[in-house]
């Protein structure tokens, strides 16, 4: 971006730094795999719906298009029931053009920090099908257990690919049982994301004026990393920009001077890929 975003200085200094501070001072998250230009989600999660309700939906980008649904099957199951057996499927619906990547039967398991990108992993394939099986219960003679890793292991990151507009985007999305927890993608066209990576904000020192004009932040670094500045014009927005700077950290701390005419916004500083 050419123009950096500027705080009104209409709001008074105490009430801005308490606003800034609640948006920056975030507990970095458990994951060492930080890329500035991913979009996070953390929810609101919901429940894979059961056969006879509609499919739930999800848009990844909020652009106003259905990426994925999820859904559970129905119970098919033998005429000699209880005797014999039983199955039934969860499904995640893929809309034209969108992908997941599948290894057999069953969408794959990704490991966490696995690369998700055009190359698929080991063992893996980017399935086009109009749905893929999530995993499966199943019932025969007495036993009873569940097909698909996600299912076996109880949670685990799906690697899907979306098209926004002529774009390609890559993306993971995180389940937990029949729960949808979390999801995110990589707002460059046809780059990479790893499973589970996510913007990791750095808490702030502090905040002062020690200019006029300029609210200086101050966050806590390490040395040998990059940090990037990121704004949003309301927290309701769904995700945060990029300034057009990134920030190499040569200590423990780094400092940003913020121009505070024209219009007001959120900051943070996050850790860049």
């Amino acid at each position: 971006m050419s123009k950096r975003p500027h705080i009104n200085w209409c709001i008074i200094c105490s009430e801005m730094k308490t606003r800034l501070l609640a948006t920056l001072l975030i507990l970095s998250a458990p994951w060492a795999w930080a890329q500035s230009t991913i979009v996070y989600s953390p929810g609101p999660s919901f429940w894979i719906p059961q056969a006879y309700e509609p499919s739930a939906e999800l848009d990844m980008n909020q652009d106003g298009t259905i990426d994925f649904t999820f859904s559970q099957g129905f119970w098919i199951v033998s005429h000699d029931y209880p005797s014999s057996s039983g199955i039934q499927q969860i499904y995640v619906g893929l809309p034209t053009s969108n992908y997941i990547l599948n290894q057999g039967t069953y969408v794959a398991s990704v490991s966490p920090g696995e690369w998700i990108g055009l190359s698929p992993p080991v063992d893996m394939a980017w399935s086009t099908h109009t749905y893929a099986y999530l995993f499966a219960y199943w019932f025969s003679d007495g036993l009873s257990g569940v097909y698909g890793q996600i299912g076996q292991e109880g949670q685990g990151y799906l690697g899907v690919r979306f098209n926004s507009g002529n774009d390609i985007h890559y993306g993971w999305i995180y389940v937990q049982g029949l729960t949808i927890v979390d999801w995110a993608y990589e707002s460059r066209p046809n780059q990479p994301i790893r499973a589970g990576a996510k913007p990791i904000p750095v808490p702030l020192s502090h905040a002062s004026i020690d200019r006029p004009g300029y609210l200086r932040i101050v966050a806590e670094t390490e040395n040998g990393k990059a940090y990037q500045v990121q704004f949003k014009d309301s927290l309701l927005d769904f995700s945060w920009s990029n300034l057009s700077f990134a920030l190499p950290a040569s200590g423990l701390s780094i400092s940003v001077d913020l121009p505070m005419t024209e219009r007001r916004a959120f900051y943070r500083v996050v850790e860049a890929d």
